[in-house]
């Protein structure tokens, strides 16, 4: 699906980059946009993180644990401003739960999960490219917003794109000044032909991004948009076609 000519890629793009492993709801990766922010995070709660602590690769993977109880729903970050990151989830039985690379337009990852039992859980952290550099990784309790996102990003994987679209929607009820959700359903919204609904989401995204100083993303969907109303450009017709 491509509906823009500049930099931004639309929601399907690298889902086949990330997997769903054992049944685990998490979220799965969103295309970066070249403009914008790498360093975006989900919606959280910083005072109850449950698990921080930063490190370096050299490069190779890190490893770090945290307990866990069943039930519980967790969102798991690794950011970095100098590697493209990896993260990887290991149940206490020695599992792999979940694996993502890129997360909301960004090079950074997030899984979303519900912890299917009581234990210690392995986070892995890996470089995607093997460049090593400073990264953090945290796991906070998952918000309202982490897991209707999830939910948004799973449905489309299983080829739902009306209950990704509801799902992206609720995600934007609870949190509504998140400007990738915006450009996901406008993603979402193409494939339905709803030209009409892909152009107020891209608008609003490019709102919310001028509102936080980012003038370049702003424009970028801005020129978007002019695009989508205009359509491609009609091919010129030569001399000797017209004489035809």
């Amino acid at each position: 699906m491509r509906i823009r000519k500049s930099q931004s890629r639309p929601l399907g793009f690298l889902i086949a980059a990330s997997a769903l492993l054992g049944g685990i709801s998490l979220v799965l990766s969103i295309a970066p946009a070249q403009a914008q922010n790498q360093s975006q995070t989900p919606s959280q709660t910083p005072s109850q993180t449950i698990f921080e602590e930063q490190g370096s690769l050299q490069p190779m993977q890190h490893e770090h644990t945290f307990s866990g109880t069943k039930g519980q729903s967790v969102t798991i970050s690794m950011i970095s401003a100098e590697f493209d990151t990896f993260l990887a989830l290991i149940d206490p039985d020695g599992q792999e739960l979940a694996i993502n690379d890129d997360y909301a337009r960004s090079l950074n990852s997030t899984i979303v999960v519900t912890l299917p039992k009581d234990g210690t859980y392995k986070i892995v952290a890996r470089s995607f490219s093997g460049q090593g550099g400073n990264y953090t990784v945290t796991v906070n309790p998952a918000t309202e917003y982490d897991q209707a996102y999830s939910r948004g990003v799973n449905a489309y994987i299983e080829g739902d794109v009306g209950e990704a679209i509801e799902a992206l929607s609720e995600a934007i009820e609870i949190d509504p000044d998140q400007p990738v959700t915006y450009l996901d359903r406008g993603d979402l919204y193409y494939e339905q032909g709803e030209i009409d609904a892909v152009i107020a989401d891209y608008q609003k995204a490019a709102d919310l991004y001028e509102e936080a100083g980012d003038m370049t993303t702003a424009q970028m969907l801005r020129e978007q948009i002019t695009y989508i109303q205009e359509g491609p450009d009609e091919p010129q017709e030569t001399e000797s076609e017209s004489e035809n």
